[in-house]
């Protein structure tokens, strides 16, 4: 390739059907109100959510690897599920040698493992249909569980998610919870090399608009700062600051996304079909002026000329497509790459950190 350089929620049968396969931890006891201590201490541990267990979150089945138990909210409490007793574990292993001028006399053989412990109650599935599930414990209770609805529709949450009543396939879209914008989504390349990026600029406004502006948000998304673009304050990361960017930094961009590199755009790259070809197929077919060099969109990038932001006015939207990598060049510069209306290569640069840029998001 040529450059030019210009300056929910789990699914809940399948869950559970690996749930009671598994064996418990002898150590899960309970407190006066029913509820496990390890789910206690995951309550105080946990920041993606609220585990309280009422009837907003009926069927909800939460894992905790640390207990390697499993937990579903019945209405008023969280219910173990456990399978059968544990095998016992193998012996261990001998010690090893002295390591002395004689040789040392060799370890005794480990202890057995203990068994895994029973649950004091099991449950299992009794009837699965007409989008309830009705599980039935040994202590005598039957729950009755709500399969996951949009509208009057049962589906699968492992493939879709619900918004605004409507289902969309989790292949093509992703939704932002923190401003409930929904964005298409594109997986580009196969197996291990698979890459998902988001199929529109990003449009998230994290910081009051100081280091992000909008020309046509809808549209284009956001003009972001690159210090913007990575979450942080222009004392962090603005002109001439030296910037600590970890792995899959995830600035801007929604929780499991982050801010592709520069090694992540040139791997998009290598996907061109022709010689000097990238502009053309990253660009949108459509959304670009009159008298464009034609895009072909083969890996449904859809970039779109959302031009840059600089000194309180807004550039060449409409022609031109710029974007920001989490890769910088020195203290005062970092990479970007971009595509121009006219031109079938793409652009690169080191641009100046106060500019503001269009942003893709990667899935981690």
């Amino acid at each position: 390739m040529k450059f030019v350089n210009m300056k929910g929620y789990l699914s809940l049968i399948a869950l559970l059907a690996l749930l009671f396969s598994a064996c418990g931890d002898s150590s899960t006891s309970t407190d006066s109100s029913g509820e496990t201590s390890e789910v206690a201490a995951e309550k105080e541990n946990d920041t993606e959510k609220d585990l309280v267990c009422d009837s907003s979150v009926v069927g909800i089945v939460e894992f905790f690897a640390d207990s390697n138990a499993s937990y579903f909210c019945d209405g008023s409490k969280w219910r173990l599920l456990k399978g059968s007793t544990g095998n016992k574990g193998p012996d261990g292993e001998n010690g090893a040698n002295g390591a002395t001028a004689e040789p040392g006399v060799q370890g005794a053989t480990g202890e057995i493992g203990d068994a895994g412990g029973d649950s004091d109650v099991d449950c299992e599935i009794a009837s699965d249909s007409a989008g309830i599930v009705i599980i039935k414990c040994s202590d005598g209770t039957e729950n009755k569980l709500n399969k996951a609805t949009c509208g009057s529709q049962v589906y699968e949450p492992m493939e879709y998610f619900c918004s605004g009543g409507k289902l969309y396939d989790n292949k093509l879209y992703m939704k932002d919870y923190r401003d409930n914008q929904l964005y298409r989504i594109v997986t580009i390349g196969s197996g291990d090399s698979a890459v998902i990026w988001m199929a529109e600029n990003l449009n998230y406004d994290f910081n009051d608009g100081v280091q992000s502006w909008c020309y046509d948000c809808e549209k284009y998304g956001r003009l972001y700062t690159w210090a913007g673009a990575l979450g942080k304050s222009e004392e962090a990361c603005g002109f001439g600051r030296k910037c600590q960017i970890g792995y899959h930094e995830q600035g801007a961009c929604p929780s499991g996304w982050h801010v592709p590199d520069r090694e992540t755009w040139m791997a998009l790259f290598d996907y061109e079909k022709e010689e000097f070809t990238a502009a053309v197929m990253l660009r949108s077919v459509d959304g670009w002026p009159s008298g464009s060099l034609k895009a072909t969109d083969d890996l449904g990038f859809a970039a779109l000329p959302g031009g840059f932001y600089r000194d309180g006015q807004f550039y060449e939207t409409g022609s031109t497509a710029l974007f920001w990598t989490a890769s910088s060049v020195d203290l005062y510069s970092s990479q970007t790459y971009g595509m121009k209306h006219n031109e079938v290569d793409v652009t690169y640069d080191g641009l100046e950190r106060t500019y503001g840029l269009s942003l893709r998001c990667v899935k981690n």
